[in-house]
């Protein structure tokens, strides 16, 4: 979208990646045998790809949620609200069409804490990375 940053923004987003690559190579390699060693290989090339593409699109819709924000006034909070409102929404038909809202209703029932503790560990994350970025 032909939008220029300093230097200072793309260091930070460079450290925001190397954090991620770490904690994806990170781990206890002790416990695995030798079998283990090819599939962790090729594993973690598939994650890495995972990553890059990510990233990527990351990258893409960043540039056009600046565009929506300074054409709309639209405020970050509230981009981000919306857009997890879209994909609550969008996973709800996901769930009725595909008809697996019995086992979301399980998996709720048996992982309730551990959902609620993992969507305020992304939301909490989310509102760091953005500050970082955006300061």
């Amino acid at each position: 979208m032909g939008k220029k940053y300093p230097a200072k923004k793309y260091v930070k987003v460079a450290l925001i990646v190397a954090g991620v690559g770490l904690f994806m190579g990170g781990g206890d390699k002790s416990k695995k045998g030798a079998d283990d060693d090819g599939k962790d290989a090729s594993s973690q090339m598939i994650g890495v790809c995972l990553l890059f593409v990510s990233l990527c699109f990351d990258g893409g819709t960043g540039a056009y949620e600046d565009k929506l924000m300074s054409v709309h006034s639209v405020g970050p909070f509230d981009l981000m609200y919306n857009i997890q409102m879209g994909k609550t929404i969008l996973a709800g038909i996901g769930l009725i069409v595909l008809n697996q809202v019995h086992i979301f209703v399980q998996m709720c029932q048996d992982m309730g804490f551990l959902l609620v503790a993992l969507g305020l560990s992304g939301a909490i994350g989310q509102v760091f990375i953005f500050v970082t970025i955006a300061k």
